[in-house]
């Protein structure tokens, strides 16, 4: 949504890794050095570790974008918590190799016979486990003896585990010295400093198009960096919602004011969220107990059908996108799943918040939703949340139903072009077969 509004080619802080997006901050390009510096010696374990949305996944993406595919044959392994029985089935399904044998020996010979192959063909076989804090100390040890196979002192096969901090600590317990040997280099993710912070949001803006709309001031930065602690994966949530609130008010700048804001809509759904799952987990379990698991759902379907006194905003003619967002939340609508889901959850928290009073609850709606569309909200739950819940799948929907649409058209022109062809074709084939039976009397007079 926010996109189109700024006018960028794409998402600068989805969460999903894409290799386009690589930072290169110090940490990550000292970790990617460790990487290159394993693939140069073509042996032992490379161990890279760091706390969660540090920007391990992406680091792995980026050195995949950049191997060299004739020299080396890559498989990232993501299934954690996988026994050592289970491991080289794991490993040969990663590398897409069907065993002709049974059991572990018929898997062994297959997987020895790839390894052999790819040797034959120039090429060395590296694994990536990814969530390696996961691994049992027994998968390790099955790891470490699949690394010793070699040919003429020539290893064949070549791994890289990367996990979270814990993991480090059970690379040094005493039972896994013989592990320990074998890696040759580790290294720790740290998270961005301030100002990698700020060149960081800046460069995933740039990729995406950015043109200086909105403007990211330094206090907007520093808020930024105090409430992610540098770390990646948050920086990219805070910013797509701070893009998305900008967009919806129509802000073209990201200060400090900005991002409080944003954060205490973050931190109040987080608290809502938390508060509502355990509210409905003991109600249900009551109710249960009770018999009378249905009587919350009839309830919630009652209060959804339930139109909502709202005043419809004064059309200005604009026709923006964010404008019929705005007239959409305020207009009385039909209750749609989302609603009835809305209020399973609420009826299971209690009765519309006061015990089923039903004027409170209007006043409350009232608070959620100003007449003045151009300001904030300021009741508890504004609209905001609900846009900011819903958007990215009412944007995925919409996108799936114009490609389906795009399909469809072109579809329909290829088989109308395909008509045309076919008529033209038989209308040619008659105009000569007309011709050569004129040829014929002509002859036959």
């Amino acid at each position: 949504m926010y996109e189109e509004y700024f006018q960028l080619s794409g998402a600068p802080f989805k969460l999903n890794p894409d290799p386009r997006y690589f930072f290169g901050s110090r940490s990550h390009n000292k970790a990617m050095a460790y990487l290159h510096y394993g693939l140069k010696q073509a042996e032992g374990f490379i161990v890279i570790t760091g706390p969660i949305g540090a920007g391990k996944t992406m680091l792995i993406g980026h050195l995949l974008d950049q191997l060299n595919r004739s020299n080396i044959v890559a498989a990232q392994l993501l299934t954690s918590n996988v026994g050592p029985d289970e491991l080289l089935g794991h490993i040969l399904s990663a590398f897409r190799i069907v065993p002709e044998g049974e059991g572990r020996t018929g898997q062994l010979e297959a997987f020895e016979d790839y390894l052999f192959d790819q040797l034959g063909r120039g090429r060395r076989v590296l694994l990536i486990m990814d969530e390696a804090q996961n691994l049992p100390r027994e998968t390790l040890e099955e790891l470490r003896m699949l690394s010793n196979i070699d040919y003429d002192g020539t290893p064949l096969f070549q791994v890289f585990l990367v996990g979270q901090p814990e993991f480090r600590e059970a690379m040094s317990a005493p039972d896994m010295e013989q592990l320990k040997q074998r890696v040759i280099a580790s290294y720790h993710l740290e998270n961005l400093s301030r100002e990698e912070t700020q060149e960081y949001i800046l460069h995933r803006l740039a990729v995406a198009g950015w043109s200086e709309d909105p403007v990211f001031t330094a206090d907007g930065i520093d808020a930024i960096f105090v409430e992610t602690e540098g770390r990646p994966r948050r920086i990219n949530t805070l910013c797509t919602r701070l893009m998305l609130y900008c967009a919806l008010e129509r802000r073209h700048e990201v200060n400090a004011s900005a991002v409080e804001t944003v954060v205490s809509e973050m931190r109040e759904e987080q608290i809502g969220d938390a508060e509502r799952n355990n509210q409905t987990s003991e109600e249900t379990g009551q109710h249960m107990a009770n018999g009378d698991a249905a009587v919350p759902i009839e309830r919630a379907l009652s209060k959804a059908k339930a139109p909502k006194a709202m005043k419809a905003p004064a059309a200005d003619g604009a026709g923006n996108m964010f404008d019929r967002l705005r007239a959409k939340r305020e207009a009385p609508q039909p209750a749609t799943l989302e609603d009835v889901a809305s209020a399973i959850a609420a009826a299971s928290a209690g009765e519309n918040f006061n015990n089923g009073a039903g004027d409170d609850a209007e006043a409350f709606d009232a608070a959620s939703f100003p007449d003045d569309a151009s300001q904030p909200p300021k009741g508890k739950g504004g609209w905001r949340k609900t846009v900011a819940r819903s958007i990215d799948e009412a944007r995925g929907e919409l996108k799936q139903a114009h490609a389906s649409m795009q399909r469809v058209r072109c579809s329909l022109s290829e088989a109308d072009d395909k008509r045309d062809e076919s008529r033209d074709t038989i209308s040619a084939s008659l105009s000569r077969a007309e011709t050569l039976l004129d040829e014929i009397r002509s002859a036959l007079r």
